[in-house]
């Protein structure tokens, strides 16, 4: 099992040097830089020599279209989507619901322009992560409208924007991304938001598993960050996306990369997080990804209460865990 981290907030190379060659030394294989539109526009050649240090430390990078166009996640606002208003995705009472609309022939055009320059960055691999719709109930959607632009309206054909409408258009969008990047020399490893999380249309992983260009699948189940209490529920979150994730990679010949959480947990959240990192690693997904680097210790509003402590304690709990256990190991951990 290969063991990756994302890593973002620090463009200064000769500190970049010393996490990445930090993270080769601790053992692990690969790491997901985050490229969202600020670095696109001021940061491109800086990239350019963060994964080249990065390849120079031995790991294997992925490039992340963090908060990109408001449709992908992350912490990072999107300038396409202020510059470009008509981009944005428009409920029936006229309201911007946020995150630029899918469909629309221009997002695909700029992604164009964003997979050429993480194309010439150097990366390995296209990190897609949790591509979404506008979230329901979200600040900037409250009233859980969807989408209903002339474009979308158009593509409908009757008008009515189902479910199953914006599931395909997810896919649709999807495939044309991958193939872009195909195109560019760049793999692609998807990653989808866990099931009945965020007000999603319900994604059939299978066939997004089997697009071609794409050679990794997964998702991340942070039982946390979506409010699942108590053990049964959580091993049960756990084991039902994993599952999931697994079946789809495996029929379609992909890996699968599973995540950890390592961001916004609480210090009474620790015990229970390792014994669910624990429960992931029971079901030996081909790499193990911890969102962030250092359980985001330089973020404040993502940091995790006594990060470098729970940072270690992950690590620890990761190497130390059989494979297959689906139990911590004996010594005390996390405490």
């Amino acid at each position: 099992m290969k063991l990756a981290t994302s890593y973002f907030g620090c463009r200064i190379p000769r500190h970049v040097k010393q996490d990445m060659d930090t993270l080769r030394q601790l053992g692990f294989d690969r790491v997901i830089h985050t490229f969202p539109e600020n670095d696109l526009f001021y940061y491109a050649d800086t990239m350019k020599e963060i994964i080249s240090i990065s390849h120079d430390a031995g790991l294997e990078v992925q490039i992340d279209p963090w908060g990109v166009a408001g449709i992908f996640g992350g912490e990072a606002f999107s300038r396409w989507i202020i510059e470009e208003p008509d981009l944005v995705q428009r409920g029936g009472s006229g309201r911007p619901l946020g995150g630029a609309c899918l469909n629309h022939p221009r997002l695909t055009e700029l992604m164009s322009d964003w997979i050429k320059a993480a194309a010439a960055t150097g990366a390995d691999w296209v990190f897609w992560d949790e591509p979404h719709w506008s979230p329901g109930g979200s600040p900037r959607n409250p009233d859980n409208e969807i989408c209903t632009c002339e474009y979308c309206t158009r593509l409908s054909g009757s008008g009515e924007i189902t479910e199953s409408f914006r599931a395909d258009s997810m896919l649709n969008f999807l495939n044309e991304l991958i193939n872009m990047a195909a195109s560019c020399q760049l793999k692609s490893s998807v990653c989808v938001l866990p099931r009945g999380t965020m007000k999603q249309p319900p994604l059939a992983w299978p066939t997004i598993a089997s697009l071609p260009g794409v050679l990794e699948f997964g998702t991340d189940p942070y039982w946390h960050a979506f409010n699942i209490q108590g053990k049964d529920q959580r091993d049960n979150f756990i084991d039902d996306n994993a599952t999931a994730a697994l079946s789809a990679s495996r029929t379609a010949n992909a890996q699968t990369q599973l995540w950890i959480q390592a961001f916004s947990v609480r210090e009474n959240q620790a015990s229970d997080l390792c014994e669910g990192i624990a429960r992931i690693c029971s079901h030996q997904p081909d790499t193990l990804a911890i969102w962030g680097f250092e359980a985001c210790a330089h973020m404040s509003a993502l940091a995790c209460d006594q990060p470098l402590e729970l940072w270690r304690d992950i690590i620890s709990t990761i190497k130390t865990t059989p494979p297959g256990s689906g139990k911590p190991p004996d010594q005390e951990i996390c405490s």
